[in-house]
């Protein structure tokens, strides 16, 4: 049965997927690194066979739209990881009021979050290999920082300053991994690209 509206089928695919991470774990996490990853010319003609009698509405469907359904999902998952942070939290603080020490590992995962960077790293290198040419960091940034404004409350939270500092010692990681070159345009527009393509100014923007 063909949907009315974008929001419909929006929340009609979130809850084929949301199915789907219950039968088939595997295949809901390739199928979202599908969406978060490959571009809509891809996108949309494999919806449209997975949905034919909504072909025309697939194709009035953009970028923002997917990135919004995605951002739903991701909040679904947040609530699960904010639990588990919570606990980790007050473990951290039951051990300071114990024994006087803040414990390492608890400050590893509380306050560094070395491994969300190493992961920005490794996808942003996986998003560059499929690519094939560079991508401004401006725009990597803006995508995974998506999240952290997509309200007032988190606005009030993650303000720009500490945005600015997130996005830094992004730029910092890239600039320590030997498989990326960071080509700066000027000193506000800089490009990502692989070190095993050569001389960025030879690819195509």
């Amino acid at each position: 049965m063909p949907f009315d509206s974008k929001f419909e089928f929006i929340i009609q695919f979130e809850k084929i997927l949301g199915d789907m991470k219950k039968k088939n774990p595997e295949t809901y996490q390739r199928n979202l690194y599908f969406l978060s990853s490959e571009p809509m010319e891809t996108i949309l003609p494999v919806l449209q066979k997975f949905f034919p009698s909504d072909k025309p509405l697939i194709d009035t469907l953009t970028r923002k739209d997917i990135d919004l359904m995605l951002m739903r999902i991701l909040r679904s998952e947040v609530v699960t990881l904010q639990g588990e942070g919570e606990r980790l939290v007050a473990k951290g603080k039951a051990i300071v009021s114990q024994f006087g020490f803040l414990p390492p590992v608890a400050f590893f995962f509380l306050f560094n979050g070395a491994e969300l960077f190493e992961a920005m790293v490794d996808r942003i290198y996986q998003d560059l290999k499929r690519r094939g040419k560079p991508m401004p960091l401006s725009e990597i940034w803006k995508r995974f920082s998506a999240p952290l404004t997509a309200s007032y409350e988190l606005k009030s939270l993650f303000t720009k300053d500490l945005l600015f500092k997130i996005r830094q010692r992004l730029k910092n990681n890239l600039e320590k991994d030997r498989r990326f070159v960071i080509d700066a345009r000027s000193p506000k527009k800089l490009d990502v690209g692989l070190a095993e393509w050569g001389d960025l100014a030879s690819l195509a923007r």
